[in-house]
């Protein structure tokens, strides 16, 4: 597979253009897109880094209302993904109102952007 090697281990994160910093930072969830084999490896890589992975095909409603939402009412969490710009777009939006923030983002093949979402306090450190 071509991205074999772009989602390699725990620097899959420092692919989205992640500081350092951020790396000590855990993450609440990694989210991909079923829908693109790259995103795919990306979890799989994800999972078995330890992290929590959810799949979404590109609407994230159901991530949002049965997961996130209620996850950020009990503070801000870091996550982390590999997803459309769409997708990136709209959590972005529903992250400003939990006190989070994109802090890395970094354009893939394919139309898919490898991001972080974090808590604005842990993106100026």
């Amino acid at each position: 597979m071509q991205y074999g090697g772009v989602a390699a281990s725990l620097p899959f994160i420092a692919a989205a253009g992640v500081e350092r910093k951020l790396l000590a930072t855990p993450l609440y969830k990694v989210i991909f897109d079923e829908r693109f084999p790259a995103s795919v490896a990306f979890a799989d890589q994800a999972r078995r880094s330890g992290q929590a992975v959810h799949g979404i095909r590109g609407d994230i409603t159901a991530l949002w209302f049965h997961d996130l939402d209620l996850r950020w009412k009990q503070g801000p969490a870091a996550i982390a993904g590999l997803t459309d710009a769409n997708a990136l777009f709209c959590l972005d939006l529903l992250a400003r109102d939990k006190c989070m923030r994109v802090v890395a983002r970094t354009e893939w093949p394919d139309g898919l952007v490898a991001w972080v979402i974090a808590p604005r306090a842990v993106a100026e450190i």
